[in-house]
């Protein structure tokens, strides 16, 4: 079994299934994906590309602020212990309903500086204003040539 096999597995003993439905303005059903739930938080993550690719990570509505940092914990260990890589494209995106009022969606700097905080790497790239943050680097061919 793969290294990337065996996280994935480790992931699923230490997560539960978490299935969010998407709709359309006019409230009709449109996907469902797949996320794993840990604390107050959801990942949706991309086993299939030979590292662990985080598609997208949320607090769950009313949770504290810190609610995804256990998830990208469990991450960052599954990284460490198998040798992987995680990636992310660090971009805001409003949550599907339910969602408060009262809560808003972190500015761009806000998640790069989360990111950088929880010791991921970002890689600025002149064509695209959001950056691809790497955990626990940048893989070579993915460095910006300035």
């Amino acid at each position: 079994m793969t290294p990337l096999k065996q996280a994935q597995q480790e992931w699923v003993v230490n997560t539960t299934p978490h299935y969010k439905d998407h709709f359309h303005k006019n409230g009709k059903w449109a996907w469902t994906d797949e996320f794993r739930k840990r604390d107050r938080a959801i990942a949706l993550i991309n086993w299939e590309c030979g590292d662990i690719e985080i598609n997208k990570l949320e607090k769950l509505p009313g949770a504290d602020k810190g609610a995804a940092d256990s998830i990208v914990k469990l991450l960052k260990e599954l990284a460490d212990k198998y040798h992987i890589r995680i990636s992310c494209r660090v971009k805001p995106y409003p949550p599907d309903p339910p969602w408060s009022d009262s809560e808003r969606v972190p500015s761009l700097q806000k998640l790069k500086t989360w990111y950088e905080n929880r010791g991921f790497r970002l890689d600025f790239t002149p064509e695209n204003p959001y950056p691809m943050a790497w955990y626990p680097d940048i893989p070579a061919e993915y460095i910006a040539q300035v």
